[in-house]
């Protein structure tokens, strides 16, 4: 049965990236990141200086393409492969401004449904419980202290700023950070990345894996 949406959402560094992608392998779903999405297009208006008010113009001429990799995915921007260019900085600078843009949320949401259509996922993001798949019974949200988060931010080598990131994502206008109704909420502060998979899993109860 395709069409599962496992929606891990939280803030930057808060540890759902390596969470969703430990979690998708234990049960053979397919791991996708929407901020990869988001960033994928970034890296295009970046190399092709393209001004926010010609970003619609510019989507309704690109292809997203999705390149499936044993669990996860890489995407191709009008066939350039983007993932070496997701954490370039200037990329990194320009994700949340261009995220804001509601012309952009729907290119990217119409991709992320077209994919659930197809496989069985576990997706993170800010937005996937409360917007994106908002009727998924299976929701987590992971949160961090803004401490623990600029460490973690720090140890991968990420040029995000924390706070501006936070600040950003939680007060835009379009699908802002927030806790999804009926999500399981976590502080994963003191938690290793075991623990929190453990976890999840343990909360999904009798949820089946996908078939090979």
């Amino acid at each position: 049965m395709a069409g599962r949406v496992i929606a891990i959402d939280g803030p930057a560094a808060s540890g759902k990236s390596s969470v969703a992608r430990s979690v998708a392998s234990t049960l053979g779903f397919l791991f996708v990141s929407s901020g990869h999405f988001y960033r994928a297009l970034a890296w295009g208006t970046v190399i092709e200086s393209i001004p926010d008010e010609a970003l619609n113009d510019w989507l309704m001429s690109r292809h997203l393409g999705v390149e499936e990799k044993e669990n996860s995915i890489s995407l191709l921007l009008d066939g350039k492969d983007a993932t070496s260019h997701l954490s370039d900085p200037e990329v990194a600078a320009k994700v949340s401004q261009i995220a804001s843009f509601p012309c952009m949320r729907d290119f990217v949401n119409s991709r992320l449904h077209a994919l659930a259509e197809e496989r069985d996922l576990v997706m993170e993001g800010r937005d996937i419980g409360s917007v994106v798949f908002p009727d998924t019974p299976w929701k987590f949200y992971l949160d961090a202290s803004p401490e623990e988060r600029a460490r973690r931010r720090a140890r991968e080598g990420d040029v995000d700023p924390i706070a501006e990131r936070d600040r950003l994502d939680s007060t835009r206008v379009t699908a802002p950070l927030v806790i999804p109704e009926g999500s399981d909420v976590i502080d994963t502060t003191r938690m290793t990345l075991e623990q929190v998979v453990d976890v999840v899993i343990s909360r999904l109860g009798n949820l089946q894996p996908s078939n090979p």
